[in-house]
């Protein structure tokens, strides 16, 4: 028997390629649900507020341009609760198919609470049996950090576990984070109506590419970004104002070096970052960080017991954990375990995506790369932005020797697919002369292609 500890990308993924290979296998997830916190609170919600946020954002354009008259844009308001209805209709339908997959696949699914110490898994406080050759696969996920804020505890202060209690669109949002969470609220809630200040603990979304964050400024003209700051206090309202609002937060201290601001705000999201969720995993050793220490075959410092996913702590993006928890499942039944990807490419979504992979200058190893940029092609999505002269970005980086892509970034409509392919092509070693014959989908707003063509022009007349 083999039990996997968390339903969420890594156990599911992993789970699943088991009961392939003819394991017995049995999914150990505390909510009920398949799917993890992507589809429960992060990912997924976000996707169906960015959805609502970008239809106002254009709506807005084609009003501006007098394309689309009638009730004006300050006439249209998104109603939280009919938004959190419709969006759980379609969490409860993913559900159902995740489910019936499991079933299909001959998975067992158990709903409970575990603790684990070492080989022993404790099922709601009770031992559960196991034998000799029985594996583990730890795959609890991670959860929010809650940074210490006096006040923090107070009504209206949300973070993306418990978001969808939010019943109306604040008045004043003050933000608490200044990552890619952080910013993707802030768009969002921005395009909702609220004033939205960020408290950013250091550079707003810090160590992102240059030109990147340049564009997501460009979305979030509205917000007010307080970078290398700090929220020291959150502060309620006293009730006397004739409402039922004691105890809900109204105000926060904001701090930056030695100065300090109260700011009003009637609602706070924390975006803050993630942690390792490790707190009932005994007997297993942890880095500082509290995550999971597993070798390159996913293993623990118990035998028989593995670990895949946001619990070790390497990156916590979906896709990663996916194949974080295949890797891990081949691991335990002893076949070739696949070499993770050098190049992850990862994304931030406001008006555009704005997606991304190694275009950090500093991960260069030789000072011959060079770097080509020029504005994304209006298309699907961006045409009736170019009268703004914003239609996105798009940016590569060359080894000018070998002609080898080393690092992408494109903020479009539709960077995400791109973007994707991109990464698995130089994770191939792609060179600017492959893309010699490459026949592009038109109209289109990938700028990728149009780079590679161009870097291959440009260092091929250089080296005559």
């Amino acid at each position: 028997m083999i039990t996997v500890i968390g339903g969420g990308p890594a156990g599911r993924f992993a789970a699943s390629y088991l009961a392939g290979a003819g394991e017995k296998v049995r999914i150990i997830e505390k909510s009920g649900n398949l799917g993890g916190q992507c589809l429960k609170y992060g990912c997924m919600v976000t996707c169906g507020l960015n959805d609502a946020a970008r239809n106002l954002n254009q709506l807005a354009k084609l009003q501006k341009l007098r394309i689309v008259n009638g009730a004006s844009d300050t006439d249209m308001r998104v109603t939280l609760p009919n938004l959190w209805k419709e969006l759980g209709a379609i969490q409860d339908n993913i559900f159902k198919v995740l489910d019936n997959e499991a079933d299909l696949a001959g998975i067992e699914v158990i709903t409970g609470e575990v603790t684990l110490s070492g080989r022993d898994i404790y099922l709601n406080g009770s031992l559960l049996p196991h034998g000799e050759g029985d594996k583990i696969l730890i795959a609890t996920g991670s959860s929010p950090i809650i940074p210490q804020v006096k006040g923090i505890d107070l009504k209206g202060v949300y973070n993306p576990h418990t978001l969808q209690g939010m019943t109306e669109v604040p008045k004043n949002l003050l933000i608490i984070g200044g990552g890619v969470v952080a910013a993707e609220y802030a768009y969002i809630f921005s395009q909702f109506g609220s004033k939205v200040t960020m408290a950013c603990r250091s550079a707003f979304l810090r160590d992102k590419p240059e030109r990147l964050i340049k564009c997501a400024r460009k979305e979030i003209p509205g917000v007010s970004i307080r970078e290398y700051t700090l929220a020291e206090e959150l502060r309620s309202a006293d009730g006397t104002d004739g409402t039922d609002s004691k105890g809900f937060v109204a105000s926060a201290v904001l701090k930056s070096g030695k100065n300090r601001e109260e700011i009003p705000c009637d609602a706070v999201i924390i975006a803050s970052g993630l942690r390792p969720r490790t707190e009932n995993i005994k007997g297993i050793a942890l880095d500082d960080s509290g995550a999971i220490v597993v070798d390159d075959r996913s293993r623990t410092n118990v035998v028989g017991v593995y670990a895949a996913g946001d619990v070790t702590g390497k990156v916590f993006l979906t896709p990663y954990a996916r194949m974080q928890g295949i890797a891990a499942a081949k691991s335990i039944i002893g076949e070739k375990v696949p070499k993770i990807p050098e190049y992850i490419p990862q994304s931030v979504k406001l008006f555009y995506e704005h997606t991304f992979c190694n275009m950090d200058s500093e991960s260069d190893s030789k000072n011959s790369v060079r770097e080509f940029s020029l504005p994304a092609p209006a298309g699907p999505g961006s045409i009736w932005s170019v009268s703004e002269r914003y239609t996105g970005i798009s940016s590569i980086r060359v080894d000018a020797d070998s002609g080898t892509v080393k690092g992408i970034h494109l903020s479009s409509p539709s960077s995400g697919t791109v973007g994707a392919y991109m990464a698995y092509l130089m994770n191939k070693s792609l060179n600017v002369k492959d893309f010699e014959t490459f026949l592009e989908v038109h109209p289109s707003t990938d700028g990728l292609y149009m780079l590679v063509k161009y870097g291959d022009t440009l260092l091929t007349k250089e080296t005559k």
